[in-house]
C-alpha cells in the first residue's frame, strides 16, 4: 500500500523563504560595510585637511615669528644684522637684495604698504618650513608717545616712542598649492628691549 503526502498550501508558499531571508540579510549587512567604509574615509579626508591647515597656520606663524625678531635685532642695532641676510652663511631670512626696501619700511611710516605675494610684491621675509614656502611682509605703520611716558631724562626730554608694525606672512605648500595668511600688529619702544605682539 502506497503512502499518500499530501502538502497543505502553507508549506507550499514557504518553500525558499530561509534564502530570501538570508540574502535580504546579505544585503543589509553589504549595505552597511559600504556605509562605514564612507564615512571613515569621509573622515581621514577631513583630518589630513585639519592637519595641512594647520600645518600650514604654523609655518606661516613662524614668519611672523622670524619677523618680530628681525624688529627687535634692527630696533636694537638701528640696521638689519648681517647674519639674517640670505647672503650670511648659513643663508638669512631677510632676501639681501630686498635689503634697501625692508629699511625704508622698518624707517618710515607707511613706507611701502605691500604684501608678500602676488603681483608688485617684494617680500622682506623669505623662507622654506617643512614643505612650505613662506613670504613675509614688515611695514612701520605709525608712531605714538608711550602710553603714560612724557618724556624720556636719557634723551634730554624727548617723549618716548612706540612704533606700531605690521607682519603679513603667506604660507604655501608646494605640492598641494595650499596657502595659508597669518597677520600680528607688533608695538616696539624705539631700542627694541620692549617688542609685543599687540592683540586686535
Amino acid at each position: 500500500m502506497s503512502e499518500r503526502h499530501n502538502d497543505g498550501p502553507l508549506i507550499r508558499n514557504e518553500r525558499g523563504i530561509s534564502l530570501i531571508t538570508v540574502m535580504m540579510v546579505v544585503l543589509i549587512m553589504t549595505l552597511m560595510g559600504i556605509s562605514i567604509l564612507a564615512v571613515t574615509g569621509s573622515e581621514r579626508q577631513i583630518a589630513g585637511s585639519v592637519s595641512a591647515s594647520e600645518a600650514s597656520t604654523n609655518a606661516a606663524e613662524s614668519c611672523v615669528s622670524t619677523g618680530a625678531n628681525v624688529l627687535i635685532q634692527f630696533l636694537e642695532n638701528t640696521a638689519v644684522p648681517a647674519a639674517l641676510l640670505s647672503n650670511a652663511a648659513p643663508p638669512g631670512p631677510v632676501p639681501f637684495t630686498n635689503l634697501a626696501v625692508l629699511n625704508s619700511e622698518l624707517f618710515i611710516d607707511g613706507g611701502n604698504l605691500d604684501f608678500p605675494v602676488g603681483a608688485g610684491s617684494v617680500p622682506n621675509l623669505a623662507m622654506t618650513v617643512n614643505n612650505y614656502q613662506v613670504f613675509g611682509d614688515i611695514d612701520r605703520l605709525y608712531v605714538n608717545p608711550a602710553f603714560g611716558s612724557q618724556f624720556d631724562p636719557a634723551t634730554g626730554g624727548a617723549s618716548l616712542q612706540d612704533y606700531f608694525y605690521q607682519i603679513t606672512c603667506v604660507a604655501t605648500n608646494v605640492t598641494t598649492g595650499l596657502t595659508s595668511q597669518v597677520g600680528a600688529v607688533y608695538v616696539c619702544n624705539h631700542n627694541g628691549s620692549f617688542c609685543q605682539r599687540r592683540q586686535y
